[in-house]
């Protein structure tokens, strides 16, 4: 059986579970935390999570464990098929990781641990997260999901990296982010009333404060 590594509280984490639920797959979770231990980094070279552990040895990053997902197991896909549209998927899975997710991180400390963020930092990633806006609006095709009318892997990512886009933005400039991505709305809902959406949303809520404590120096 497939055993995924990670923490409810991981929003890549939880990207790989709602693939693996949309595949119906089986699989065990081993509630791991990043770490630089030798036995950890064995697995996941970087120490991050998640990582999966398959019959053939250990698979790191997100994008990475889902394409390995959806070519070992082809049934119920999360990628379009043909090459063009997958590449697009790609693409899209690619913007709103480096262009949403990776800039919004560096406004945490200031807009969502209680911290400062330099004014310097604050000027760099506004329009990193505009142009990243405006490029989820050039490759989406929402109807209601980011490829059409079916969920896929871009969704999945989509459901962890939008939200916490839309609170870094607005903390930090006033900012409705949502409001400018088309469809957005009609997106986040969709995906939230799946069960395994509520689910695993729940196991993160009741998992924050386990996780905060795990940060603390020991």
């Amino acid at each position: 059986m497939l055993k995924l590594y990670g923490f409810a509280v991981s929003n890549y984490f939880n990207m790989v579970r709602m693939t693996l639920a949309a595949k119906g797959l089986d699989y065990e979770v081993v509630k791991t935390f990043p770490s630089q231990s030798s036995e950890w980094v064995s697995m996941s070279p970087m120490g991050k999570v998640p990582c999966l552990e398959t019959e053939h040895g250990f698979i790191a990053e997100t994008r990475v464990i889902l394409e390995y997902l959806d070519e070992q197991y082809p049934e119920k896909s999360v990628f379009p098929t043909g090459s063009y549209d997958k590449a697009r998927a790609r693409q899209l899975m690619h913007s709103l990781e480096l262009y949403l997710e990776l800039p919004a991180r560096r406004l945490f400390p200031g807009a969502l641990f209680g911290g400062r963020n330099e004014e310097l930092t604050i000027n760099e990633v506004k329009p990193v997260l505009e142009k990243g806006v405006r490029t989820i609006n050039q490759l989406a095709n929402c109807g209601p999901y980011l490829m059409g009318d079916t969920p896929m892997a871009p969704d999945y990512m989509a459901l962890y990296v939008l939200p916490l886009a839309q609170a870094v933005a607005k903390k930090t400039y006033g900012w409705n982010l949502l409001a400018d991505i088309s469809g957005s709305a009609e997106l986040l809902s969709a995906l939230n009333n799946n069960e395994h959406a509520q689910q695993f949303n729940a196991e993160s809520a009741k998992e924050m404060a386990e996780f905060v404590g795990g940060l603390k120096p020991k």
